[in-house]
């Protein structure tokens, strides 16, 4: 095997163990001291954000969620900035104002036959962009390239976009994670929500799990573990998304499940609706479960699940209001 060869697999292995420490801060943790009941929601209470990721993506992405969300079923949504329909997600917010919808920060264009770019030039942020200059595929090649000093430009500039577009966000997240790929990426996003005094989806890592991460293997820098207790905001016990599934009716079933195991505390549960069409199906490799992920709601199991008297649906506006007292 070449030195070349060698190092390419060393390196991958390294890459996966990165990934995987940072995946692990979004795994299901029994928390004894959890936000839900800090912010006055029963003891007993599964307190549920029922939120719709990929709102700008396209129009079938729009359609969903706006139609979900009018219907009281998804409580929570967030745009991604450097889509092509992010401008008519941004009116459609303006529209209907009470509603929460927040900004999904975002680094990568994952869809081969779909591609955006960054809101900033892409000469000005080399480091985020392909030959091309569109974002980056996939979260690794943003761990890898990404200049920390590129990717606070951007954020900052979808910032700034956003506002232009009148979305004034309620909440931050983080597309397909990747402000998770790096400490230094996380901690700046951490930073950004505190500057801008709007949550971001967090996780409750508190200091005996990332003890844990390490004994196992997967290391927490001190400085990520310092920045999440200095992180003055709400977190979440889990964040949750939608199991695959080969049906429709299979899907409602896992979905009916994951929501009647969950423990009492503050869960966001995450979905990607996308209305049918023949555009989806061109673009999107994942249509078919985008697809269920609108129609999912409306099966009886899941329905079922939703209707018992100790889930609790809420949102981040209501979240924030609990905290501070703070209304848009």
């Amino acid at each position: 095997m070449s030195s070349m060869s060698l190092f390419l697999r060393r390196f991958a292995a390294h890459t996966v163990q990165t990934l995987l420490a940072f995946a692990l801060l979004f795994s299901s943790h029994a928390m004894a001291d959890d936000w839900a009941t800090r912010l006055g929601y029963p003891a007993d209470a599964k307190v549920l954000v029922i939120h719709a990721h990929r709102m700008g993506l396209s129009f079938e992405s729009n359609e969903a969620i706006e139609k979900l969300m009018t219907a009281g079923v998804v409580s929570s949504a967030s745009a991604m900035p450097t889509c092509p329909w992010f401008a008519d997600a941004a009116q459609w917010r303006q529209e209907h104002g009470k509603l929460d919808i927040g900004l999904d920060f975002t680094l990568n264009s994952h869809l081969a036959r779909y591609r955006w770019k960054p809101i900033s030039n892409s000469r000005d942020v080399p480091t985020l962009v392909d030959r091309d200059g569109y974002q980056w595929a996939n979260v690794v090649q943003i761990m890898v390239n990404a200049r920390a000093e590129d990717v606070e430009q951007e954020l900052r500039m979808q910032l700034l976009h956003a506002d232009r577009m009148g979305l004034k966000p309620t909440h931050f997240t983080t597309h397909l994670g990747a402000l998770y790929s790096r400490p230094d990426l996380a901690e700046m996003y951490l930073r950004i929500a505190r500057e801008q005094w709007i949550p971001a989806v967090v996780i409750d890592l508190t200091p005996e799990l990332a003890e844990r991460f390490r004994q196992d293997g997967f290391p927490v820098p001190d400085t990520l573990v310092q920045a999440l207790e200095d992180y003055p905001f709400p977190k979440v016990r889990d964040f949750l998304i939608l199991p695959q599934a080969d049906t429709l009716e299979a899907k409602a079933a896992a979905t009916a499940k994951m929501i009647a195991e969950l423990p009492p505390g503050l869960t966001q549960l995450a979905c990607a609706p996308a209305s049918d069409s023949p555009a989806l199906r061109a673009m999107d490799p994942q249509w078919q479960q985008r697809v269920w992920d609108a129609e999912v709601w409306n099966t009886e199991a899941v329905k079922a699940e939703l209707a018992k008297k100790n889930v609790v649906i809420t949102n981040w506006k209501e979240i924030m209001q609990r905290f501070d007292g703070s209304v848009e």
